[in-house]
């Protein structure tokens, strides 16, 4: 019963279990990147910037509107005027105000015609733009690595699961051997003693890593956005690809392809466009404004030439004094392009350290894998050997038990390698903004200083 508890146990996983969900590590991050919600947020922040732009270039265009007025009234202005006394007593009496009603029709322009400030300000809103899509670059690259990650931790979780199984197995199997010897009179009960201990517990550590798998497989979906249940059959594998990458192309090819630099290299000309902005606030501006309609009595008499009204101007606008109000946005304005300046030295330094250590990481787990490759091919040898030696008698109990434990320390440690050499290659080419996926060439050519 036992037997057929840790099988199943051991293929849940790695069979396609009924329902299951074949993903490769390519779907993860394509199903991470459409229902990532920060990701997704920051789509709507360029939506946002989107809109600003349309607002900053909404004051470089004419302004049309309509207005109607309808007013009534009765002024009594004329018979409180001074001199309104001295008129004879028949022409006051016609004079006494009736109430009346104007109705108004206008039609309202306005056109800036000449300003310092209308062309920076839709610069700054386009460079915001591109400033928004490598943020969004950024979020994507993010996101990517993440499920990359998780993915191979899950991959990680069922080879390990595997690897114990495969212990379990062969313990089983020795356990079963044993039994025979202790019945045949070649073996002792504390031979079957000790097997049957040891393989309870590789049961155990089996029982952890079935554990493991579902808390990977629980926590791959959550980066996906999906219920946290759902089944997957994993179709991609931990296998070790080669990269190579000299250590100083990593740095230089980070910084020119890196979101982030990008972003701080825009963020800098919008704040050298913000200075502008402040400046042109004291500067000449020049407006057009004009309003036509009709302004009458009765509604019929709309339409009419006679009841137009109209005027047409021309403003120049030339500031002299405001109080320093200029020269403080100007300085806040400077001081704000100068962070941004520290921004970009900072975010320098700690690309060159994430190139520096992406590189330390792979070129140690590269070394780790190569050796727990060839330390795997010498355990299994080791482990066929002691286990024939035990089958003539010329080897123990416990060689046997530590021949075995030490392949399963080897397949272990391999199995780890290959998962810290994978996470090493996808956040080498994270770092130098390339696909975390391994699908194009990790550096591109060195293009000649002349050929440029």
């Amino acid at each position: 019963m036992k037997r057929i508890l840790i099988f199943a146990l051991v293929s849940l996983p790695l069979s396609a279990v009924a329902g299951a969900d074949a993903l490769s590590r390519a779907q993860a991050v394509a199903l991470a990147l459409g229902a990532n919600p920060t990701l997704r947020k920051t789509r709507e922040d360029l939506n946002i910037l989107e809109g600003r732009k349309q607002e900053a270039l909404a004051d470089a265009l004419p302004e049309l509107e309509l207005l109607g007025n309808f007013n009534r009234y009765r002024d009594p202005g004329l018979l409180n005027s001074p001199s309104f006394d001295a008129f004879p007593p028949d022409l006051r009496e016609s004079l006494n105000p009736s109430p009346a009603s104007l109705w108004e029709g206008t039609a309202h322009l306005k056109q800036t015609l000449w300003s310092f400030k209308v062309g920076r300000a839709v610069k700054a809103a386009r460079l915001g733009i591109q400033y928004g899509r490598e943020q969004i670059r950024g979020a994507q690259q993010d996101v990517s690595l993440l499920a990359v990650q998780v993915y191979n931790e899950h991959l990680l979780a069922i080879e390990q699961l595997r690897v114990a199984g495969k212990a379990v197995r062969q313990k089983e199997e020795h356990l079963k051997m044993a039994q025979n010897r202790y019945a045949a009179g070649v073996a002792t009960e504390l031979d079957v003693l000790r097997s049957n201990v040891d393989l309870e517990n590789q049961r155990t550590q089996l029982l952890r890593f079935r554990g493991r798998a579902e808390i990977t497989r629980s926590r791959l979906n959550a980066v996906m956005v999906r219920p946290i249940d759902t089944p997957i059959e994993p179709t991609d594998s931990l296998a070790y690809v080669p990269l190579q990458v000299p250590v100083e192309e990593a740095v230089r090819v980070a910084w020119e392809n890196r979101p982030e630099a990008k972003a701080v290299a825009l963020n800098e000309q919008i704040r050298d466009t913000f200075v502008g902005i402040a400046k042109a606030e004291h500067r000449p501006s020049l407006d057009l404004e004009g309003n036509w309609g009709y302004s009458v009595r009765q509604l019929g008499n709309f339409a009419q030439g006679d009841f137009q009204k109209w005027n047409l101007g021309i403003s120049l606008k030339i500031p002299l004094f405001d109080g320093f109000r200029t020269a403080g946005k100007v300085a806040q304005a400077r001081a704000e392009r100068a962070k941004v300046t520290q921004d970009r030295i900072a975010l320098e330094n700690d690309i060159r350290l994430e190139a520096k250590d992406a590189w330390d990481r792979l070129s140690v787990a590269k070394s780790i894998y190569e050796a727990a490759e060839l330390n795997v091919q010498q355990a299994q040898k080791a482990l066929d050997m002691t286990q024939a030696n035990y089958n003539y008698g010329v080897a123990t109990l416990l060689d046997v038990l530590d021949a075995q434990a030490a392949l399963t320390l080897a397949e272990s440690t391999r199995v780890e390698a290959l998962y810290e050499h994978a996470n090493a290659r996808a956040r080498m080419r994270y770092v130098m903004a390339r696909d975390v996926l391994d699908t194009e060439p990790a550096v591109p050519a060195i293009v000649k200083t002349g050929d440029r």
